[in-house]
């Protein structure tokens, strides 16, 4: 299986076992927790939530299909569906939703930031959720139930070598250090009505001669940053 993006390892696994993974680790990564306490993250994990384990989110993949992208050697757009479920418990039912709610926005949150989760895919095709809230005795239990479908590219060539076995998820690379910033300025006024400058700094904006207005394409004012420079430190 291979990966249609390539900035993301391919690794000898399935759609569904990455992406399960990607989730994981994004989950375990964000910290989650309830109120101060931390929140256990369980896959498969048992949909019916024991009480001894909450705050709790369960991660499993379920459904997943394939759709072929032409004759030849296989090749399909995938897609998944991750199912995530977080339950809380309070004293009261608006305790117990204003819980699920924030504890909701951090799953979210630690999902569609995720570099290993969002790099593998082409795209979230959608997500549908259901809250509910329910009394236990003396007790209020809530949970969020979602469906994301997450859609992905796979391929399965026998003349390709597959991929060295690899950690997951993927730690994101490194930000590239910053070398040089540099403002140029080309003013829509004042502007030459006629001239034809050479190499001007944005090219795409000037506006043809002749013109009424600029850009003309001269560099009528520059400003450079080199942040790396020892004299600026």
């Amino acid at each position: 299986m291979k990966a249609k993006r390539t900035a993301i390892v391919v690794l000898p696994m399935l759609v569904r076992r990455r992406l399960r993974l990607a989730a994981l680790g994004a989950l375990n990564g964000a910290a989650l927790t309830d109120r101060g306490t931390p929140v256990t993250v369980q896959s498969p994990g048992d949909w019916a939530v024991p009480a001894a384990v909450l705050p709790v989110v369960i991660v499993r993949t379920s459904h997943e299909g394939k759709e072929s992208e032409g004759r030849g050697m296989p090749r399909f757009t995938t897609t998944c569906t991750l199912e995530v479920k977080a339950t809380v418990e309070a004293s009261s039912a608006q305790e117990a939703q204003d819980a699920i709610e924030a504890l909701w926005f951090s799953v979210e949150q630690a999902l569609f930031t995720d570099y290993s989760l969002v790099g593998m895919l082409q795209q979230f095709e959608a997500v549908e959720s259901a809250l509910e809230i329910r009394a236990d005795g003396a007790r209020h239990l809530a949970g969020i139930a979602a469906s994301f479908r997450c859609e992905c590219f796979e391929s399965f060539d026998p003349t390709e070598a597959v991929p060295a076995p690899g950690a997951w998820p993927v730690d994101p690379p490194p930000p590239a250090p910053l070398d040089q910033v540099a403002i140029h300025v080309d003013t829509i006024a004042p502007a030459d009505k006629t001239g034809t400058y050479p190499n001007p700094p944005f090219p795409d904006a000037v506006t043809p001669a002749p013109r009424t207005q600029g850009p003309d394409g001269r560099d009528e004012g520059t400003l450079v940053i080199n942040p790396q420079d020892p004299a600026r430190r």
